[in-house]
C-alpha cells in the first residue's frame, strides 16, 4: 500500500487505537482493506467487528467476500449462508455465492442458488434489476451440466429485458448444444465476450472506499458505465482535486462530457489533456474518436496515428486508422474499379491490428471482405471461416463473404455448399439466397435446395 491509500488505512487504524470497542472503527478498516486489494486484512478486521457485536447481513456479505477473495471459498459459503439467515430475501445473497460456485467447477450447487434467486424475484413481483444475474447463472449452469436446452427458456426471457452482447452469445451457444438451428446473427462488439454488470447496492459500498488512482479511476468507470452520471462527476472532481494534472483522470472527464452529450466539452478537455502529456496513448485515441464523431475525418486520422506512435501494441489504435481509411478512401460505398491501391493501403494498418489480436466479430468480418477485395484470399478464407465456426454461426454476411471467396478461387462447389450451409443456419438471408439462386440459374435443375448436399 501506498499514496493515498496507505494514508487512509493508516488514519482508520489509528481510530481504531483510539477507540477499540467502536464496531463501525473495525468494519470501515475491513471495507478499506476489501476495497483497496488486502482482502486477508478485511477478514480480520471484519471478524472483530462481529466480536463486538455486528451481527448485520450487510458485514456477513463483506466478510464472505473478503473469504472468497482470499482463496478460502468454504469460509465465504459459510459466512453468506449466515447473512442469508438474516436478509433471506436478499437475492445477490444467493446469486453472488452461485457464481463462485459456477466457477469452482460446482454447478450443481450453484443451479440451487441461482433457482431461489429466481424464486425471490417471482414474490418480488416481476423482473428486477438484478434478474439477468440469477438467469445468467442458471442457463450456465445448465449448460455445465450438460443441459443445455433447458437454458434456452431463462435466456429467451432475458433477451427480452436487457440488449446485450453476452446475452446473445450464451444464446447462440445453448441453441447450438441443444441442436436448434435458429437465425440469430452473432451481435456487434467492440471487443472480448464480458456479461453484464449485475446491480449490487452492497458491492456499492466496497466500490466507494476505493482509494488512489487506480482505486478512484475504478470507482468512476463504475459510475460512468452504469449510468451514474452525477455521481460520477463528483467523483471526478474529487479526484480531480486530489491530482488536477492527471490525464487518466481528464480522460474519464472528458467521457463525462461525451455521455452528456457535451461534444464542445469533450474534445476540449481531450485537448487539455493531451497538452499535459502529448505521448498519452488513449488520450490520442480519444481525440481520434472525438474528431471523427465531429466530422473532422483528417484530425481523427491524425490523432489515430498519434495513438499508435505513442503506443504500437494499441489494437484499436491500428483499426481506428483501418477504419479511418475506409471512410475517406470510399470503401464503405461499394466495390469499384480502381481501387486496389486504396485497399492495400487500408489493409497495412488492420494486419497490425489483427496481428496483435482482435476479438470483434464486426471487425473480422470487415477484414475479411478486405482482404477478398485485396485479392489476399487465403487470408480472407481463414479469417472467415473463423467467423462461420462461431456460437450460433457467427454473422450471416460471413457465409455469403466466404462463398465469395471460393467462388474467387474458382471453387465453385465450396462456394456453393457454404452458401447451403449458411442458408440452412440463416433461412431467407438475401445475400446468400442470392448466391444460392445464381448458381441454380447458371445449371437449372442441378442445383441442391437448402437442406441438401451439393454435388460438385
Amino acid at each position: 500500500m501506498a499514496g493515498e491509500v496507505l494514508e487512509a488505512v493508516q488514519a482508520q487504524l489509528a481510530t481504531v487505537q483510539s477507540h477499540l470497542g467502536d464496531i463501525d472503527a473495525r468494519r470501515t478498516l475491513g471495507l478499506l482493506y476489501l476495497a483497496n486489494g488486502a482482502p486477508r486484512e478485511a477478514a480480520i478486521a471484519l471478524e472483530q467487528a462481529m466480536q463486538l457485536g455486528d451481527q448485520s447481513a450487510q458485514t456477513l456479505y463483506l466478510l464472505a467476500t473478503a473469504h472468497e477473495m482470499s482463496g478460502d471459498l468454504e469460509a465465504a459459503l459459510a459466512a453468506m449462508g449466515h447473512a442469508r439467515g438474516v436478509a433471506p430475501d436478499a437475492r445477490h445473497l444467493l446469486w453472488r455465492p452461485g457464481f463462485w460456485l459456477l466457477e469452482d467447477g460446482r454447478p450443481d450447487e450453484a443451479l440451487a442458488l441461482f433457482q431461489r434467486a429466481a424464486q425471490l424475484e417471482t414474490a418480488a413481483g416481476g423482473p428486477q434489476a438484478d434478474g439477468a444475474a440469477w438467469r445468467i447463472g442458471q442457463a450456465r449452469s445448465l449448460m455445465d451440466l450438460d443441459r443445455p436446452a433447458e437454458a434456452i427458456a431463462p435466456l429467451e426471457e432475458l433477451n427480452t429485458l436487457l440488449d446485450h452482447f453476452y446475452v446473445d452469445y450464451l444464446l447462440a451457444q445453448a441453441s447450438r448444444r441443444a441442436g436448434r438451428t435458429q437465425d440469430v446473427a452473432i451481435a456487434q462488439t467492440d471487443g472480448n465476450i464480458q456479461p453484464p454488470s449485475y446491480p449490487d447496492p452492497w458491492w456499492d459500498e466496497v466500490s466507494a472506499a476505493q482509494r488512489g488512482t487506480d482505486g478512484r479511476i475504478a470507482r468512476i468507470d463504475e459510475l460512468l458505465e452504469a449510468g451514474r452520471l452525477k455521481e460520477a462527476a463528483a467523483a471526478i472532481t474529487q479526484a480531480r482535486d486530489l491530482w488536477p494534472q492527471d490525464v487518466n483522470i481528464l480522460n474519464r472527464l472528458s467521457d463525462l462530457h461525451r455521455r452528456q452529450g457535451n461534444t464542445k466539452a469533450w474534445i476540449r478537455t481531450l485537448k487539455q489533456a493531451g497538452r499535459l502529456d502529448p505521448s498519452h496513448a488513449a488520450t490520442q485515441y480519444n481525440l481520434s474518436i472525438a474528431y471523427q464523431q465531429s466530422g473532422k475525418l483528417d484530425d481523427a486520422l491524425n490523432h489515430a496515428h498519434a495513438a499508435v506512435k505513442a503506443n504500437p501494441s494499441l489494437t484499436q489504435g491500428w483499426l481506428q486508422i483501418g477504419r479511418l481509411l475506409v471512410i475517406t478512401n470510399k470503401l464503405d460505398r461499394g466495390a469499384h474499379d480502381g481501387d486496389q491501391a486504396a485497399v492495400n493501403q487500408v489493409l497495412m494498418p488492420l494486419d497490425r491490428a489483427f496481428a496483435l489480436g482482435v476479438d470483434a466479430p464486426s471487425e473480422q468480418l470487415m477484414y475479411g471482405h478486405l482482404l477478398l477485395r485485396g485479392n489476399r484470399l487465403d487470408d480472407a478464407q481463414r479469417v472467415l471461416q473463423r467467423l462461420t465456426q462461431s456460437p450460433g454461426g457467427g454473422d450471416p454476411r460471413a457465409w455469403a463473404i466466404l462463398s465469395d471467396v471460393y467462388a474467387a478461387k474458382v471453387d465453385h462447389p465450396s462456394a456453393l455448399r457454404t452458401a447451403i450451409e449458411g442458408l440452412n443456419r440463416f433461412p431467407n438471408q438475401p445475400n446468400l439466397v442470392r448466391i444460392v439462386d445464381r448458381y441454380r440459374r447458371a445449371t437449372p435443375g442441378s442445383t441442391p435446395t437448402p437442406g441438401s448436399s451439393p454435388t460438385p
